[in-house]
């Protein structure tokens, strides 16, 4: 069954009460305008100039206003229903009936976080290596060590002036004397010229309520142990290759006559007709140094002392180069128990940090991710019906 709550039941058959008034007074104004008739009386060579006559009481000022006036309440219904303030993720009617006062309390606010629809800032960094952790079970986990060097928020972008939501972010440090003038006078503007970043990147942001202001940085805290992130670099640059390395061709056979084409590439087109090598044909040529992001990768520990993520699995790039980080797009994980406290929301805007322990140099401020009940070592035998 429904449960109801009462204020918002009395509310549901107020209005509906309201509507039923409304539609018996439109009913008695159409029985009093039944005595109307408009005619054509005065014509021009353009259009024609109608008269309203009557054997009502009223004026016609008065019955001109009546008509303007349930004109405008219709055109505002239409209006209304066009739901121009709605944005994606959120009610479009409002609600009558739920199954718990929670519902309603939390009406115009957004239950559950979509990556798809909402988006908040991410980090730079540095890709220090790789490394095994091991967690409370014993379990190994080969973990890419990222290092957030002086993330730091230098400008932020408005709908109203720029069109979308944004945030300039700026991370690292540069010598000045390797910093162009016109470029130095951008990170004066940003109030950032005494410590010129090294990388500086934008982010788009869903919603105004996620902008940061500017100076506000960014540290390992950040993001939640547990969470699953997508880190995007330029992959490593391998020069030219052959299709065997870069397209994972078979390659011709080993024996039976084949001399010194082990690892040719094979047939390439068809006869003479086409006649032909098809565009895209995968073929020999020069393999890395493109744009990559590898997705769903799981934060197993944050070091916040020393602002370092231990990110499970390979990240492209080389090490000592920028990488960048953002809330995972497909698996968030945000509302399971494999995120910190089961954390529905991410940080938002961010996270509130302590100046005594974020970014402090510091380690032993650790926080590994959930671990699972089940003994991974040993799980449960279930027996056959």
């Amino acid at each position: 069954m429904y449960r109801l709550a009462s204020s918002h039941v009395l509310s549901s058959w107020k209005s509906q009460v309201q509507k039923k008034q409304s539609l018996a007074n439109m009913v008695a104004m159409t029985d009093r305008l039944t005595s109307l008739s408009i005619t054509n009386t005065t014509y021009s060579t353009t259009t024609a100039v109608s008269k309203i006559t009557s054997n009502s009481d009223k004026d016609i000022s008065e019955i001109e206003a009546m008509f303007a006036e349930e004109l405008k309440k219709q055109e505002e219904e239409q209006e209304r229903k066009l739901y121009k303030d709605w944005k994606p993720g959120y009610r479009k009617r409002p609600l009558d009936i739920a199954f718990s006062l929670e519902d309603f309390e939390n009406e115009g606010k957004v239950a559950k976080w979509l990556p798809n629809l909402h988006k908040r800032c991410g980090a730079l960094a540095i890709k220090v290596g790789m490394m095994p952790i091991w967690d409370a079970w014993g379990e190994r986990h080969a973990c890419t060590v990222l290092y957030l060097d002086n993330n730091v928020v230098m400008k932020t972008f408005t709908e109203e002036k720029d069109g979308y939501f944004g945030v300039q972010l700026g991370a690292g440090e540069r010598k000045k004397k390797n910093v162009t003038k016109p470029l130095m006078g951008h990170y004066k503007n940003c109030g950032v010229d005494e410590q010129p970043p090294y990388k500086v990147k934008e982010f788009r942001i869903s919603s105004e309520e996620y902008l940061l202001e500017p100076g506000t940085r960014i540290h390992a805290r950040h993001f939640v142990p547990g969470q699953n992130v997508d880190v995007s670099a330029v992959s490593k640059g391998k020069g030219f290759q052959g299709a065997m390395k870069k397209w994972n061709f078979a390659g011709m056979p080993a024996t039976h006559g084949t001399s010194r084409s082990h690892r040719s590439l094979g047939s390439t087109g068809q006869c003479q007709d086409p006649g032909r090598v098809f565009k895209g044909k995968k073929m020999a040529g020069r393999m890395g140094g493109e744009r990559v992001t590898t997705q769903n990768l799981r934060i197993v520990k944050i070091d916040r002392g020393r602002n370092l993520l231990f990110i499970k699995g390979p990240v492209p790039g080389q090490k000592g180069e920028f990488v960048e980080i953002k809330d995972s797009v497909k698996k968030p994980l945000f509302g399971t128990d494999k995120v910190e406290d089961s954390a529905i929301f991410p940080p938002l805007p961010t996270f509130e940090y302590d100046e005594n322990v974020d970014g402090c140099g510091v380690g032993g401020n650790e926080i590994m991710m959930p671990q699972q009940e089940i003994d991974p070592f040993d799980p449960p035998v279930e027996e056959a019906a």
